[in-house]
């Protein structure tokens, strides 16, 4: 496993979200009241991209489908995805947020 840079806190206010190609891996970054969750960033049912859906709350919805994803546990919270999305430990350090992939 290893840490690598993902983009400066400031880049990610509340409320918002981004996802980035990080070693062939896309992952979402979201941002919830302060606290950031980096999440797996495509919808486990048809492969759609969650950056295209919404932040609502502590979950994240498909635009595809209308699935939703808990950010906190990947948890899919509402059909038609049921298998979860993967999560990745992140640290906040200096400014920059940093994921373990």
């Amino acid at each position: 496993m290893s840490i690598i840079f993902a983009m400066k806190h400031e880049d990610l206010p509340p409320g918002k979200m981004k996802c980035h190609e990080l070693n062939e891996d896309i992952i979402l970054f979201a941002n919830v009241g302060g606290k950031v969750y980096a999440v797996s960033g495509t919808c486990t049912h048809e492969d759609s991209p969650l950056c295209l859906g919404a932040l609502r709350g502590h979950s994240v919805m498909c635009s595809l489908h209308g699935s939703f994803f808990d950010l906190r546990t990947g948890q899919a919270d509402g059909d038609p995805a049921d298998i979860p999305l993967k999560t990745y430990d992140i640290e906040i350090s200096d400014g920059n947020i940093y994921v373990h992939i």
